[in-house]
């Protein structure tokens, strides 16, 4: 073996390395592409993969390099190798072996074994699949290059997603996230197929025009169908096979079609089918709209006019040897030459070609000469608002008929005065005929329904009533159904379009359901009709119903008069006299008429008021009462009210011998309208300038909750001018009622209105004035010192000296009688307050914070009444101006008075409850709810459930789950009484539907309903019930002069809305009480016979409030302000006046006294103005008196003076009185029994046991025995009494002194006195030396 030494050094080269061999030190071997050199002794690791472990026993001696080509996978690399990856050149710093995945390169190998050596490209040909790729190889793809940024290898087959539809590998294409492009070109690929697929760059041809494709793999995406893969590159020009415009086509940019006469071009990139080039009856536009842009204007002969053809703008037509042009677009069954809208004349040939029958007159339409055919029999020749010549009848276009008794007959067409018909009957019926219906198609999704009825004669724009058609649906409500059913509207539909003389369309609504026609129905023309009278009498068979819209007018004011024909009306069993003269629909006006002969109505002049009794009540056939005018009941107020203007109603007594008087002129039954299908509408009448002249009759009469708007009316002689009953309410202005009985009577309240509840929360007890001491607040516990009765106080009036209070459970009235105590509470010793007993406040546990004394009258304490009363058991708040009604049954005392809610406050809402299940039986409309927690209701209280709180499932309509009650439903939001009362459950009525045919009836769906939950978690829904358990104090007019029995705050109220009322403004009352026109006897009227107690008269809780003038000058503003215009005097009676605003008050000389102008109420407790026009505040009154307010003013307070002869007795005397004595020249006095100097003790004589209170001197005669003298209990610092051997016998018989819980001179025992003659004052020091011997 070769030996080299450089001086000391010296090596010997072993050539490669190689395992398990023995080396020694300046050994010299290649490893690698480097060289090292041995400095150690040792045999070589067994593994080439190992030579790292021997790295300290050799030392690197030559560094270099070695290409070990493309890097490859499972290879072993050694520091210095290089290869190559990607477009990339990178060295070897660790030695390793490679991962086994070519692409885990980048990822696994390279961060920890890698750096990179030389960065660069690698040209790697067309992008493909099966391929792994490096960072910097670079592919093409398209027309574009793209180089490698993150390593990435190519499944086999790549399946991507394309609109849905699933491609395959040459679906693929570079990742973004991997690929980078470098260059961008275009490559033409010529006329694009659907099933081709295209890359970035491909340029198509697509229908005349260029696109170019800009997203990655723009695949049976059509180039006008997506911009987000396409762009447009150049416009070009394309007829798609065809020239005229097809409504079924689509069309892309740059296509041309004929449209009419006119060229279009596509503007946009897609025109989707059924999109014209111009509008749909456009007269102007031809440019293009829905995309297309005028190309060229132009002609298109279309040969003879024909009236189904559809002529556009730019068409051409021949039409009576002339030819027009059409200038608008949907062009169709217009004759030419009759709308220069639509024709315009293009070549007018011969005229004379145009007559052609006996008859005919040569005219001249907007473009050009025409024909005008005869017209027909009792037709006249009229100018057109198109200032063309047509024939027509007076009254057709506006549908206008007349009607004369004498010159007219039924048989003519009522059209002009000639044709008149002679009936108002007959005319009523004939002028909006009804038609029977033989088809129907509905369109559901369009809400349109093509009707066929023969000889409809209806024009577009109308209205019409539909009625009866039947149907069969899929709502799973039932097979079949009748429509209209008023539910979702009302009967009354306008007309679309009129097809021809037997077919129309309707719109009447929307619908999910496909509807097929059955068979059935009705329609009936309610276009507008106004019905003309002549001057003359008019003998009418009775009923008349005036349809919607129609309009009956008199010839001249007073000069068309209508009576009831002789003989029965159409009932066959009601004499004319006593039935209906009109039944007035939706939008009626009758104008200028005057209506006799009408008779029959009655009262019980016992009972005047009792509405009931009446005798259009209870008066059939031949007792019937007679009425003018009156709802139609088919009809409900649903769009304006009838109105009756410039009208008269005659009515006198009847001669038959039933002593009746005259008709009802106006009877208003709401209730007819209350539960018709398409609702109760407005229920509504209007007046203008109307008279009834109705002797004993009724002038206007309302009930139902119906409402008349009254401007100028007038009624003479009634037994009732106006009466609104059952919740109705009469608004009325600038009108007066006239002699007669009564003028305006209202009574009673809306029978479908739910009336709120609630009930009396306490009693109420009168305090001894000036008695209160301390603090006294709402929620003390009252404790009455003598009863040892407990209750809460609720409302602290103690400033008035009155409290309103509820008694603890246990006390209260000890019966057990439950008519009497409904809860049968047995109370505790004798648990009710004492008159004259004094009771302690212990402010809510803060101990005796408060003192007062019951007034001792034997009323004082006793259940709630006056203006302020406090109530529990509420749903929900309460509404200022509610009428309030107290329940008479089994709670000790009947009220059957109505107030007013004047004003409401300390409102504590009601308790809400959670629900965790419900029981709902379909066919009673019972509800059994169970609530999460004890609710702490009793039988007959109220709930209110929260709309849409209650999730069901049922099978109705194929099965689901709904929410209830639904705002549609009778339970919603509404207070419902309560049975089958447990802990945490209740039952209750849902379904007692005040609006429905029925009061209680089944659900829509008698199967079973499943309760789901609330629509939260689980099954509970949070605060699903309102509880009555609502609180407040209001504040009533009038106040309540009487109370329940003690204890009896159970008693139950009631608030209602709707209660039935009058608001008179500006009304006149006119000796009302004089009665009919025979008692009247007018114009020699006794004008003493009249009542003025009679012209406003109420059964509670009806209501009229007016502003009225009578006969004798009296001006009244309802019940409680009046004044006297012919005397001056004026009367006010409120128990609130509010004075808000007024700067001065002067009430002049009242009783002979001197009047002063009050300019101010003033707060200063000082009074220091000392002023005549100032009057003080309670607060100010108050403070001057008690809170040392004298000292900066008068400095003193004088009390009444006089001699003892002068002191007050009776009602005058209350004990604590105080008065100067001027014959004992000092203050004396008044302790309840005596009158005592001011600091003097009351006197007590005794022989028995007896108790002293402070300030009480006791003489005590000891002569019949031994007693004791017990100390007052409750002493304070300063009390003193004195005690006096009034008969010297103490010595004999002791007289013992008992501390009553105190000490003695300190001493707890209680004073034996044995001293004869003794007389001696104690006083109270403290609870440790208590009472304390000051003399004897």
């Amino acid at each position: 073996m070769a030996e080299f030494r450089l001086g000391r050094l010296k090596f010997n080269w072993r050539n490669e390395w190689t395992a398990s061999t023995a080396y020694v030190i300046d050994d010299l071997v290649r490893f690698g592409a480097n060289s090292y050199v041995c400095v150690g002794n040792h045999t070589s690791q067994a593994l080439a993969a190992n030579f790292t472990l021997d790295a300290a026993n050799w030392q690197l001696h030559t560094g270099g390099f070695e290409s070990k080509g493309d890097w490859t996978a499972s290879t072993a690399y050694v520091v210095d190798d290089i290869v190559k990856e990607g477009g990339n050149m990178y060295i070897c710093t660790n030695q390793h072996t490679s991962s086994g995945l070519s692409s885990s390169f980048e990822g696994v190998d390279l961060p920890a074994n890698w750096k990179l050596f030389q960065e660069g490209l690698n040209f790697r040909g067309a992008f493909s699949t099966s391929t792994y790729y490096g960072v910097n190889d670079v592919v093409t793809f398209g027309p574009r290059e793209y180089r490698c940024t993150a390593s990435f290898e190519t499944p086999t087959d790549w399946i991507v997603s394309v609109d849905g539809q699933v491609a395959g590998s040459d679906a693929f294409f570079p990742p973004e996230q991997n690929f980078s492009p470098i260059s961008a070109g275009y490559e033409n690929k010529g006329a694009y197929i659907a099933s081709e697929r295209y890359q970035r760059g491909d340029i198509v041809e697509w229908k005349g025009s260029t696109y170019v494709a800009i997203s990655s793999n723009p695949r049976v995406k059509q180039p006008n169908e997506s911009e987000d893969d396409w762009s447009f590159l150049n416009l070009g020009i394309g007829t798609g096979g065809q020239d005229a415009w097809a409504s079924g086509n689509a069309y892309s940019k740059g296509q041309i079609v004929r449209f009419g006469g006119n060229t279009y071009q596509a503007d946009i990139l897609k025109i989707e089918p059924n999109n014209r080039p111009t509008g749909i009856g456009s007269t102007t536009i031809d440019s293009g709209v829905n995309g297309w842009a005028l190309l060229n204007r132009g002609f298109s002969w279309t040969g003879a006019y024909t009236t189904t053809t559809v002529y556009e703008i730019g068409d051409i037509a021949e039409y009576q040897s002339s030819a027009y042009i059409s200038v608008a677009s949907t062009n169709i069954n217009v004759e030419p030459g009759t709308s220069v809208n639509c024709w315009q004349a293009f070549a007018i040939g011969d005229s004379a070609a145009l007559l052609t029958t006996k008859g005919d007159l040569l005219t001249r339409n907007a473009t050009g000469p025409t024909r005008l055919g005869i017209g027909t029999a009792g037709t006249f020749l009229k100018a057109g608002n198109t200032n063309e010549a047509e024939w027509q009848y007076t009254g057709k276009l506006t549908k206008t008929y007349y009607v004369d008794p004498e010159l007219g007959q039924d048989t003519n067409s009522g059209e002009s005065p000639d044709a008149a018909f002679k009936t108002i009957a007959y005319a009523t019926t004939s002028t909006n005929p009804k038609y029977d219906i033989t088809g129907a198609i509905y369109d559901g999704p369009t809400g349109i329904c093509t009707i066929t009825a023969a000889g409809h004669g209806l024009y577009a724009g109308q209205e019409v009533k539909l009625v009866g058609l039947a149907f069969t649906c899929d709502s799973g409500l039932g097979p079949s159904s009748v429509f209209p059913n008023g539910k979702t509207g009302d009967f009354f539909f306008g007309v679309e379009e009129v097809i021809d003389s037997n077919t129309f369309s309707a719109m009447v609504g929307v619908s999910t359901y496909e509807h097929t026609y059955v068979s059935g129905g009705t329609v009936t023309n309610a276009a507008p009709v106004i019905l003309k009278l002549s001057a003359g009498r008019f003998d009418e068979q009775l009923p008349m119903t005036l349809g919607k819209n129609f309009c009956i007018a008199g010839d001249v004011l007073r000069g068309s008069t209508i009576r009831p024909a002789e003989g029965l009306s159409n009932d066959g069993v009601t004499p004319n006299s006593r039935s209906t003269m009109f039944f007035v629909s939706d939008a009626v006006t009758v104008q200028g008429i005057t209506m006799r002969g009408m008779e029959g109505f009655d009262y019980d002049v016992n009972d005047p008021f009792n509405t009931a009794k009446m005798q259009n009540k209870v008066g059939v056939g031949t007792t019937a009462c007679g009425v003018y005018l009156r709802f139609n009941p088919d009809e409900s107020v649903i769009k304006r009210s009838a109105y009756i203007k410039d009208c008269t109603c005659f009515g006198h007594n009847t001669t038959d011998g039933t002593g009746h008087g005259g008709a009802i002129g106006v009877y208003l039954e709401g209730g007819v309208h209350h539960k018709n299908p398409e609702g109760k509408g407005y229920k509504s009448m209007v007046f203008d300038s109307f008279t009834n002249v109705m002797s004993g009759g009724v002038g206007i009469y309302l009930e139902d909750d119906a409402v008349a708007e009254i401007v100028s009316c007038f009624t003479y002689y009634c037994a009732y001018g106006y009466i609104s009953d059952t919740g109705s309410e009469i608004r009325s202005l600038s009108s007066n009622n006239s002699y007669g009985t009564y003028g305006a009577l209202a009574v009673g309240f809306s029978t479908h209105e739910v009336a709120r509840p609630g009930k009396i929360y306490g009693d109420k007890m009168e305090l001894l004035p000036g008695n209160t001491v301390g603090t006294v607040a709402v929620g003390a516990t009252i404790r009455g010192t003598e009863s040892g009765a407990r209750a809460t106080l609720t409302n602290d009036q103690s400033s008035s000296d009155s409290i309103y209070f509820k008694y603890f459970v246990g006390f209260g009235n000890t019966s057990s009688d439950p008519t009497v105590t409904p809860n049968g509470a047995i109370g505790i010793g004798t648990t009710v307050f004492k008159p004259g007993e004094a009771i302690e406040f212990d402010s809510v546990g803060s101990g005796g914070t408060a003192w007062s004394k019951i007034a001792s009258a034997s009323n004082a304490v006793q259940g709630q009444k006056g203006i302020l009363m406090e109530l529990t058991g509420l749903t929900t708040s309460l509404t200022v101006g509610d009428a309030l009604g107290f329940s008479t049954t089994g709670m000790g005392f009947s009220d059957s008075n109505s107030y007013i809610v004047r004003t409401s406050s300390n409102y504590q809402e009601p308790t809400k409850a959670d629900v965790y299940d419900a029981q709902y039986t379909p066919q009673t409309g019972i509800m059994t709810v169970f609530t999460t927690t004890n609710h702490n209701l009793e039988f007959g209280d109220f709930i209110r459930i929260k709309t849409g709180s209650l999730h069901f499932e049922c099978n109705v309509g194929g099965g689901g789950s709904a929410a209830y009650p639904r705002v549609t439903d009778p339970a919603a939001d509404i207070p419902l009484q309560i049975s089958g009362v447990g802990n945490t459950f209740f039952s209750v009525q849902v379904l007692n539907d005040k609006n429905s045919a029925t009061e209680n009836v089944p659900s829509t769906f008698t199967g079973i309903h499943t309760y789901i939950g609330g629509g939260g978690v689980g099954k509970t829904s949070v605060e699903a019930i309102t509880l009555g358990d609502g609180r407040a104090t209001i504040n009533i007019a009038p106040g309540k002069a009487n109370s329940p029995t003690i204890g009896m705050d159970d008693q139950r109220v009631a608030m209602r809305s709707k209660f039935s009322k009058i608001r008179l403004t500006g009304h006149d009352f006119l000796l009302i009480g004089t009665g009919n026109t025979t008692t009247t006897n007018y114009p020699n009227v006794d004008e003493n016979s009249a009542a003025q107690g009679q012209e406003t008269n109420i059964v509670a809780p009806g209501r009229i409030y007016f502003v009225s003038t009578d006969q004798g000058g009296n001006f009244r503003v309802g019940e409680y302000f009046s004044v006297n215009q012919l005397t001056g005097a004026a009367t006010l009676d409120a128990s609130a006046f509010n004075l808000s605003g007024l700067t001065e008050l002067k009430l002049g000389a009242i009783g002979g006294q001197i009047g002063e102008s009050i300019s101010e109420f003033s707060s200063d407790e000082t009074m220091g103005g000392d002023s005549n026009s100032a009057c003080p505040t309670e607060k100010a009154v108050r403070g001057f008196l008690t809170r040392a307010r004298m000292d900066a003013t008068s400095g003193i307070i004088v009390p009444p003076r006089g001699p003892q002869s002068g002191r007050p007795t009776g009602g005058d005397l209350f004990e604590g009185g105080l008065r100067y004595d001027t014959d004992a020249n000092g203050l004396e006095f008044y302790n309840g029994s005596d009158w005592l100097p001011l600091g003097a003790y009351a006197n007590v004589t005794s022989t028995s046991n007896v108790t002293l209170a402070n300030k009480q001197q006791c003489f005590a005669n000891t002569s019949g025995g031994s007693f004791t003298v017990t100390l007052p209990a409750s002493p304070v610092k300063g009390d003193s009494v004195r005690i006096f051997d009034s008969h010297k016998t103490f010595d004999s018989n002791s007289l013992t002194v008992g501390r009553n819980g105190n000490p003695i001179m300190g001493d707890n025992a209680d004073l034996t006195v044995t001293t004869e003659g003794a007389a001696f004052e104690m006083v109270f020091f403290d609870g440790s030396q208590g009472w304390r011997i000051i003399t004897i």
